[in-house]
């Protein structure tokens, strides 16, 4: 009776500190910068594969991903981080011009930037989880956030509250560094799950699966 107690506790334990190393793997390999996308789309990789009850050696399996995954996320980063800056740019050089014409603009790159955003968000999670190319995944990913704008909401919802915890909760910064990202990742993998679900059990009209 009392094995019986304590597995669910040691396998929790166990489970948590595997996560804690993911999470610490997963800073480590984002440090060049320009491996970020290519450090997303395998953690992604990794808590896909948790939220399907596919369960794995969590740090082996990211870091074979990362090797396989280094060019395309790094380039589908490089792209993204380009054109966001450029965004950016124009969002704060329109909106400082002060006029009728800067206003208009300004509207017109803070839509952009959303549009920017959306991609963003789907991107990594689809090279986790599909082959393509990187063009397709850009279609893919923006096509994916409009059609499921229910579980978009969701996924931009845990992604604003991260932040504004992260902002007005000074403990939560050392969460993000111990477990934080791991953990938001996986929460969200859920919700991918379900989104992605349709195009795994059909023909791959969107993408064929990695796996």
């Amino acid at each position: 009776m009392e094995s019986k107690t304590l597995n669910p506790v040691i396998d929790f334990i166990n489970t948590l500190c595997n996560f804690v190393v993911l999470n610490l793997v997963f800073l480590i390999t984002c440090l060049p910068i320009i491996t970020i996308g290519t450090a997303l789309s395998s953690l992604y990789y990794v808590t896909l594969k948790e939220a399907r009850g596919e369960y794995g050696y969590l740090v082996r399996t990211y870091l074979r991903e990362f090797t396989g995954n280094l060019k395309k996320g790094t380039v589908a980063f490089v792209i993204l981080f380009l054109i966001g800056a450029a965004l950016l740019f124009n969002i704060v050089f329109w909106f400082e011009m002060g006029t009728m014409t800067g206003t208009v603009l300004t509207g017109v790159f803070i839509a952009a930037m959303i549009a920017w955003f959306l991609i963003f968000t789907y991107t990594f999670p689809l090279i986790g989880r599909f082959e393509n190319t990187t063009k397709q995944t850009f279609k893919n990913s923006f096509g994916l956030a409009m059609s499921n704008l229910k579980y978009t909401f969701a996924l931009l919802f845990i992604d604003a509250l991260v932040f504004f915890l992260c902002l007005y909760l000074p403990p939560m910064k050392l969460f993000m560094v111990l477990l934080g990202f791991a953990f938001v990742a996986y929460c969200q993998s859920f919700i991918f799950k379900k989104i992605f679900e349709p195009y795994e059990a059909e023909a791959p009209a969107l993408e064929s699966s990695k796996i």
